[in-house]
């Protein structure tokens, strides 16, 4: 059975059920989203008029956004956040980029709880679909010091559905080209104090297609050994490797025993495999024991876990929340010959889990003064081998933060807030695998760890907001990262003697309505970043070192305008300078910095038959890619160049319950890349049916 028969039958099946679920509910309902978010999710919770998330560039991609840009993932959701960069490149997988620090610089939390791998910092968000998301919040260079540490840029933090009070069914079934499918399903409920909510999603496709404008190039191919040549890999049409099977599983139970007492166990698996597709610049095969090759797939990546959380009120001014976790993930890198990727030559594992917990009190002094604390520990174990016929090395880390913040609201309309972390950093065992000049296996030997890196991060900022609601804000903040296992202990540039990276983040801001009609926001941003991880350096040696002294600076207006009802115009802008301050510098230039950001929305609700339509915009300057280094004086300038990409979507509710939609990417089929060497899907559509009860 084809793709597109198979998806409509278990979409018609998914409706059928959804129908039948809600003509046996009692009472009646209308189609909408039910995005409640899930409180617990939350480490500064909104319902308690928390000033913290006043005094920053804060913002949200809601459940009603992520619908309207029709995001399937996470990444795509962030893709149009002002001050934030999606590319996808080598691995076929997302940078997601904050001002444009890298994403491992950032904090990326699911409901609260970190969401990473333990060797390199990051996962791909690519495996996390949106149906189970209710909202994502996204807070820049100075958030609080509640979320804990590793927060050197900034914060997101995706929060989940929660169930709601009554039965609910939501469905949805979708298909593209190339064979490309998409099933949700999700249901809730709530039976006296007991709650829960469950949600499944797969995705497929067994590729995806090039602009017609699209122009095929040789590729340099390095063979180790073997020399160096070069060929044409990627015709046009079909973008070769570029398959992709995901399916995720996602609930939570648990009991609200009264608004403020309330224990919930979540738990999610998620199962994907996909294709690297091939660079038009330049591959490299290393031939030899242990193999490795960038004609890649990942043909495992496999991420579950388990999160307790619960918050119970002690008193009238005390409050507890707590969150314990424990997070698993494997992978395979599959590497090939060649570009036929016919012939396997290695298979790399990476065998990950982290485990800990969070504990956050709330104590209201009075009325005008609530002081806020927070504990954060987990364990990081990371096991990996080259190759199947050679042993795992392994390595364990621990990560701490205490943190105490205090909020003061002296007089109506002002707010103060002050916090202070102390974190540290200890590995505790770390391992290399010995092989001799033919690959062999000698034995295992225990590297230095390093001694335990510690930091202190303060931070203050303050809001006022005037009668008319003008609001003006403020914030300064000392951020760190430590550094990722890969660059302690990586086999040819680890450095266990590296140094937390730092970044000093300013903001200033102002924020009003304009009636009822518009809404304004202008915020401007410094980030004087030090101690930067880097091999860039003027050494011969490779390894890593806290070699990179950059600036980022700039500039974010948003801003929202409903001229009538039934139409909604959205427009954000970001200007971001960068310098690169190191010594011995070749270039005052900055990699993955883009100077000029624009995505704009236009919504427009036909009236009578509440057609949406939906015009969706995004502009891209030209950025870095890859410059030349003290290290490296002689490499090639690679540069993406500026970029305009339009999507328009359609959508029309049908009776009570359904909507039936449809999507078109990239309208004009643009030839572009993201990152060099790697060039974007052209036109591509979308067309399904939602049900939601």
């Amino acid at each position: 059975m084809s793709s597109l028969r198979k998806a409509s039958v278990l979409a018609l099946a998914l409706l059928l059920l959804t129908s039948a679920a809600a003509w046996a509910a009692d009472e009646p309902v209308v189609a909408k989203d039910n995005a409640k978010p899930f409180k617990l999710g939350e480490v500064v919770v909104s319902s308690d008029s928390p000033a913290v998330p006043e005094i920053g560039i804060t913002g949200a991609v809601t459940a009603q956004d992520i619908k309207e840009t029709h995001s399937l993932t996470v990444p795509e959701a962030l893709t149009y956040s002002p001050g934030i960069t999606v590319t996808t490149g080598r691995k076929n997988e997302p940078e997601i980029r904050i001002h444009g620090f890298k994403q491992w610089e950032s904090a990326i939390l699911i409901d609260g709880v970190p969401y990473y791998e333990t060797n390199y910092g990051k996962l791909n968000l690519n495996q996390l679909p949106t149906e189970m998301i209710s909202r994502i919040d996204v807070i820049k260079g100075a958030p609080s010091v509640l979320y804990g540490p590793n927060a050197l840029a900034g914060v997101i933090n995706i929060i989940t559905k929660s169930p709601s009070d009554r039965p609910t069914f939501n469905a949805t079934g979708e298909v593209g080209e190339y064979g490309a499918y998409h099933l949700a399903a999700s249901h809730g409920n709530s039976v006296g104090k007991f709650k829960y909510w469950l949600s499944a999603d797969r995705y497929e496709r067994s590729a995806w297609g090039l602009s017609d404008d699209f122009t095929p190039r040789e590729t340099s191919i390095t063979n180790r050994p073997g020399g160096t040549t070069s060929e044409i890999i990627q015709d046009t049409g079909e973008r070769k490797n570029s398959w992709l099977r995901r399916t995720s599983l996602w609930g939570k139970v648990g009991m609200e025993l009264a608004p403020e007492s309330q224990y919930y166990l979540s738990g999610y698996f998620m199962d994907s495999s996909w294709g690297f597709p091939p660079s038009l610049d330049s591959e490299r095969v290393i031939n030899f024991r242990p193999a490795f090759s960038t004609f890649a797939s990942m043909t495992k990546y496999e991420d579950w876990g388990l999160d307790l959380s619960g918050e119970q009120r002690i008193s009238s001014a005390f409050k507890m929340r707590g969150k314990l976790f424990y997070h698993n993930h494997v992978d395979d890198y599959t590497s090939y010959s060649n570009a036929d990727y016919n012939q396997v030559i290695a298979v790399s594992r990476f065998k990950d889990y982290f485990a800990g917990g969070a504990l956050f009190a709330d104590w209201n002094i009075c009325d005008q003064d609530v002081l806020k604390f927070a504990l954060h520990y987990r364990g990081d174990s990371h096991k990996e081998r080259q190759d199947t016929y050679l042993p795992f090395g392994e390595s364990f880390s621990y990560t701490g933060s205490v943190a105490v913040e205090n909020e003061w609201k002296p007089i109506s309309g002002f707010a103060l807030v002050a916090g202070i972390s102390y974190d540290w950093f200890k590995v505790d065992k770390a391992e290399s695998v010995d092989t001799d000049r033919n690959g062999n296996y000698t034995g295992t030997s225990d590297l230095d760890t390093g001694g335990q890196k510690t930091s202190f991060n303060p931070m203050i900022g303050a809001t006022y907001t005037f009668s008319d609601a003008t609001r003006l804000f403020g914030s300064v903040a000392k951020k760190t990262r430590f550094p990722t296992l890969s660059q302690l202990f990586s086999s040819r540039s680890g450095n266990p003697d590296l140094e937390p990276e730092e970044s000093i983040n300013y903001t200033l801001g102002v924020s009003r309505p304009f009636g009822t009609a518009i809404w304004a926001q202008l915020a401007v941003f410094y980030h004087d970043v030090s101690n930067r991880i880097s091999r860039d350096g003027p050494h011969l040696d490779s390894m890593y070192r806290n070699y990179e002294d950059i600036k980022l600076y700039g500039v974010e207006l948003s801003g929202e305008f409903e001229p009538f009802k039934g139409l909604t115009l959205k427009a954000d802008y970001t200007y971001l300078e960068s310098k690169n301050d190191s010594p011995d510098r070749v270039t005052d230039d900055v990699v993955g910095a883009p100077k000029h950001k624009i995505d704009f929305r236009i919504v427009y609700v036909v009236p009578r038959v509440d057609t949406q339509l939906i015009l969706q915009g995004l502009y891209l300057a030209e950025k870095y890619d890859q410059l030349p280094t003290p290290a490296n004086p002689d490499d090639p300038t690679l540069e993406t160049s500026g970029y305009f990409l339009a999507n328009f979507g359609l959508t029309q509710p049908l009776w009570n319950h359904y909507e039936l939609f449809g999507y078109l990417n990239n309208i004009f089929d643009r030839d572009y890349e993201t990152e060099a060497g790697y060039p974007a899907p052209g036109r591509t559509f979308w067309v399904g049916v939602r049900a939601r009860f």
